[in-house]
């Protein structure tokens, strides 16, 4: 051996987010200069930091250096034991490597977000909001699922209403809400409910919706049917009420012609004034007759331009929405989005400029609210042979860059999806399905984000993207927006 090693403590304990160090000693057992290279192996090696990572030692000299490991507070850093091991590599003579072994134990830690999508949900029998829980701690979450309503006048169902969750996962959770009386006539009624996931030893996570009942028939509808009622009885009193007086002009010694005279039969005309006449026709002084005017297509025929009818047009590039299409040279993409989605902020939530593998973000956007316009899109999106596949689109909007929040957002209706694994072409025409946040504003270094929700199915949804011009199938979209010159 031409070296003496020992690590120094062997086991060390760290938090999440925090740190720990342990000394390593190196003594030369050689009568030669040698410089060590220090490195570390193993999983924790991605949160280690070795000072220094090169040791020149003299003949019989010792000498140490520091290795820290910070684990980050995120999933990634799982609880348990992880094992590793220092190599220490001699530069003058490298086949008398050494390898220490150590082992390092992350402590857990738990972390939890749940959202539901949409916030408010509206019915006139039931309901069917989407609840996700995400597990953003280092250990596997087991929780349940409860719901409840202050006034207790909805039923809930939650599908599954146990879940176990991974570090770093999302589970979806399908709902059923249902009221307990059946409004037939009058005005919406709003019942605020709370889903809450319970875990063991800790405070419940709760989070609150809006329930919209609606009536099943309109007041319009009750108005015009007492009307209807009314009217009825009106006419059927009249009916048996009312006897009309007929007069006649009939006497006795026969009748007497009134009106014009019939003719006689037998073959004389009657005088030349009771003639038949006929009216008079005005004719064009110069004697011709006018030609009708041409007849007009009323049907338009325009061809619908490329991103939908909308104002301010972006193409949708490989990574966000872009003003310009892409250049010369380049090659279409696809982006596949998972059937679990990480989840997307709610309104009001801190948002920032970052990177999100379910959303097409631009940012610091300066243009000026257009109120004449909408939203538009073409998107061709294409699914693996799932029969039940479907997907929603979300634009999520930050006018005020000054405030990095989600201050207003617009989901639009699910798009089913032909098994055949194909592109198909996905437009605003499906519907908006809900839309909420704050009013309207010009963007003032704003975001726009364009995020694809797996709605059904169980597989991934590809969409095309960064289609130069030319080629078919592009992917754009068109924003009520002008930009500023």
């Amino acid at each position: 051996m031409s070296i003496w090693s020992s690590l120094d403590p062997a086991s060390a304990t760290v938090d999440p987010g925090d740190a720990v160090t342990v000394t390593l000693r190196l003594r030369n057992t050689t009568d030669l200069v040698e410089e060590y290279r220090i490195s570390v192996a193993g999983t924790p090696a991605v949160w280690s930091g070795v000072e220094p990572r090169t040791m020149r030692l003299y003949p019989g000299t010792t000498g140490t250096a520091e290795i820290t490991f910070r684990p980050p507070r995120t999933p990634d850093a799982t609880a348990g034991g992880h094992p590793f091991a220092i190599e220490v590599i001699p530069t003058e003579q490298p086949a008398g490597k050494t390898v220490v072994e150590g082992h390092l134990t992350v402590t857990p830690f738990s972390e939890i977000r749940a959202e539901l999508l949409p916030h408010t949900v509206r019915g006139r029998f039931r309901a069917k909001p989407k609840f996700a829980v995400d597990n953003l701690g280092n250990t596997r979450l087991t929780a349940s699922l409860t719901g409840k309503d202050n006034s207790g006048q909805l039923g809930f169902e939650l599908h599954p209403a146990n879940v176990q969750v991974e570090p770093g996962r999302a589970a979806w959770v399908q709902g059923r809400i249902r009221p307990g009386g059946i409004t037939w006539f009058g005005q919406r009624e709003s019942h605020p409910y709370t889903l809450n996931v319970l875990r063991s030893g800790t405070e419940p996570v709760e989070v609150g919706g809006v329930f919209v009942q609606r009536a099943v028939m309109p007041r319009w509808l009750l108005g015009f049917t007492g009307f209807l009622l009314t009217s009825a009885v009106a006419f059927t009193i009249a009916w048996f009420v009312f006897k009309p007086n007929f007069d006649t002009k009939a006497h006795d010694g026969g009748m007497v012609p009134v009106g014009n005279p019939l003719t006689l039969p037998d073959g004389k005309s009657p005088p030349p004034d009771q003639q038949p006449r006929q009216a008079p026709t005005e004719q064009p002084d110069d004697g011709a007759t006018e030609d009708p005017p041409p007849a007009t297509d009323g049907g338009g025929g325009e061809e619908r331009p490329l991103g939908g009818p909308g104002n301010h047009l972006l193409y949708l590039a490989k990574s966000s929405p872009w003003p310009d299409p892409p250049g010369e040279g380049e090659e279409p993409a696809t982006w596949s989005f998972p059937v679990k989605s990480p989840g997307f902020e709610a309104v009001g939530d801190e948002w920032g400029c970052t990177y999100s593998p379910v959303r097409y973000t631009l940012c610091a956007m300066n243009d000026t609210y257009n109120p004449e316009s909408q939203t538009t899109f073409d998107f061709w999106v294409k699914s693996n042979g799932d029969p039940d596949a479907s997907i929603s689109v979300i634009f999520d909007w930050n006018f005020d860059g000054d405030k990095e929040v989600l201050q207003r957002r617009q989901v639009f209706k699910a798009f089913e999806l032909e098994p055949n694994q194909e592109w198909q072409k996905y437009t605003e025409e499906v519907g908006l399905e809900f839309e909420e946040g704050e009013e309207w504003a010009d963007l003032k270094n704003g975001k726009l984000s364009v995020g694809f929700w797996v709605r059904s199915g169980d597989s991934p949804i590809e969409v095309r993207s960064n289609v130069p011009e030319g080629q078919d199938q592009i992917s754009a979209m068109r924003i009520p927006f002008d930009p500023v010159s």
